[in-house]
């Protein structure tokens, strides 16, 4: 009896006492094992801890009663073993990225990280379950955002009705992020559940970095907005700007922790998919040579056909896995078919012979199956596995950090692109009646100095470049401080975009 099957009867005995307050030596008795020995086992059957596995099933459970909304979240933490409605929460969002309550509201919205029993899923779970509480906390944050935008619509007074439209337009950026994120969950679903739609990666980390961009972009706007606005009207505003800075900051940061996640389960999925060809194809090699050996009697007329298996198995023994293409494979299966009929032909003229010949069918089938394989990688992987090969050798030689670098960079020229256009806008719409002559000058002067960084930042990903465009950020900055202390109360506008233009010198500083 295979000693894992008492593990998985194990598994309905916590199916059925999932209510009940279960340990690691209990349920080990019940199948009669040691708490070590029972341990062991189930790690390497299930992919997780014991007490892991039945705190994600009791999870699962009752984010399924959550979601009906039936029963109050103190009534389900107790039903499945927690002792307070805190210690709930706290392991609930430790594992989903959200609070029961957020669950509730928004359960239709957001993921709940699942796991398959094949081996390959659970390699993957961790990777996945991190993506997805960081999606799940970032789509609830949005919808709130927007929730709490909108409240504002009517509210206030004269500053509610004058920011109505200011507020209805954040609101749906957000809840277009939010949107976006959700496609988000889609894709990574697909990614682990089908490990070799590789390339779909590059995707999950663009949609993240593009939400991530429109979300600061939205939280920049805003602010822009209510700096313009009267004293009392910037007062009323500011924690719900604090709101948006908040979501755009934590966009950023969880963006970075997704391409994380996915540059691990990356170098999982790839570190698989080889190990399944080197396997496959080694299965067919065997297959070949023990069908060449078959056939390899001197007393047999069958010399040339054993030699042609024996080639093209010795071939495909021989060839490094970076160098396998699926063209070269078709190539390989097209001769074997042609050997083949060649001894259909044998056989019909030596039918006592026919289980002589039987191994180069199981060998067609074999390498068959390496040939479906290398078909069915898409991606980077499509076609040439030295695409992957490739790609470790890229990473080990850090052209993930450049990658990272020339993003960082791109997406500072994008940014630093709106400002000047809004600093354009400003210097007209502060124009010859507020501006003396001298403060036009500077701002004019800031505006170039801002427009060369842009334009250094397209183009680099250099340590020494970065230096000199934090240097004209800067400059920028001092510039159009001194021009807003001078503008007083009208210099709220100027006073925002020098703070904005300043803050990418810590992200530059902290990558020189």
């Amino acid at each position: 009896m295979n000693e894992k099957d008492p593990i998985f009867r194990s598994l309905a005995m916590i199916e059925e006492r999932l209510q009940e307050k279960l340990t690691v030596e209990m349920l080990a008795e019940g199948i009669h094992f040691s708490k070590y020995h029972y341990q062991r086992i189930f790690r390497e059957a299930v992919g997780e801890t014991v007490m892991g596995y039945v705190n994600r099933r009791r999870l699962f459970l009752a984010a399924e009663e959550l979601a009906r909304g039936r029963d109050s979240v103190l009534a389900i933490a107790l039903k499945y073993g927690y002792d307070s409605h805190e210690g709930f929460t706290r392991s609930f969002k430790a594992h989903l990225g959200v609070t029961p309550t957020e669950y509730r509201k928004y359960h239709s919205s957001i993921g709940f990280p699942g796991r398959k029993k094949e081996e390959n899923a659970m390699m993957y779970s961790k990777n996945a379950e991190g993506m997805v509480r960081e999606l799940n906390s970032l789509i609830v944050q949005a919808k709130e955002t927007a929730a709490e935008s909108r409240k504002y619509k009517g509210a206030d007074g004269e500053a509610g009705t004058v920011y109505a439209q200011v507020w209805e337009f954040a609101a749906r950026r957000a809840e277009k992020m939010a949107g976006q994120l959700e496609e988000v969950l889609k894709r990574v679903s697909s990614v682990t559940q089908n490990p070799d739609e590789i390339s779909a990666r590059f995707l999950i980390v663009k949609a993240v970095e593009d939400a991530a961009f429109e979300a600061s972009v939205t939280a920049f706007q805003v602010g822009l907005m209510i700096a313009r606005a009267l004293p009392e009207h910037r007062a009323v505003f500011e924690p719900l700007c604090a709101r948006y800075d908040s979501l755009a900051q934590n966009a950023r940061v969880k963006s970075g922790k997704i391409a994380g996640f996915l540059s691990e389960l990356w170098g999982l999925i790839l570190q698989d998919m080889r190990k399944n060809a080197e396997q496959k194809i080694g299965d067919a090699v065997k297959t070949g040579l023990a069908a060449a050996g078959e056939l390899s009697d001197p007393a047999l007329p069958y010399g040339y056909i054993a030699d042609g298996v024996r080639g093209i198995a010795e071939a495909l023994a021989a060839l490094k896995l970076e160098k396998v293409t699926v063209y070269g494979l078709e190539d390989a299966l097209f001769r074997l078919d042609t050997i083949l009929f060649a001894a259909d032909m044998d056989m019909l003229r030596a039918p006592q012979h026919r289980q002589l010949f039987d191994g180069i069918a199981d060998f067609r089938e074999k390498l068959g199956v390496v040939v479906e394989f290398f078909r069915n990688l898409s991606g980077e992987a499509a076609g040439a596995f030295g695409e992957t090969a490739r790609a470790f050798r890229d990473a080990e030689e850090g052209s993930e950090r450049k990658r990272t670098a020339g993003k960082m960079y791109s997406d500072l020229a994008a940014q630093e692109e709106i400002l000047l256009f809004y600093l354009k806008g400003e210097i007209q719409k502060l124009g010859d009646a507020r501006l003396e002559e001298g403060q036009k000058a500077a701002l004019n002067d800031a505006w170039g100095r801002m427009d060369r960084a842009v334009k250094m930042a397209r183009s680099t990903t250099d340590g020494e470049a970065g230096k000199e465009i934090a240097e004209l950020l800067r400059g920028t900055y001092e510039e159009m401080s001194v021009v807003a202390e001078g503008l007083g109360a009208y210099g709220g506008a100027v006073r925002y975009l020098a703070e904005e233009v300043r803050k990418p010198l810590k992200v530059i500083g902290s990558s020189l």
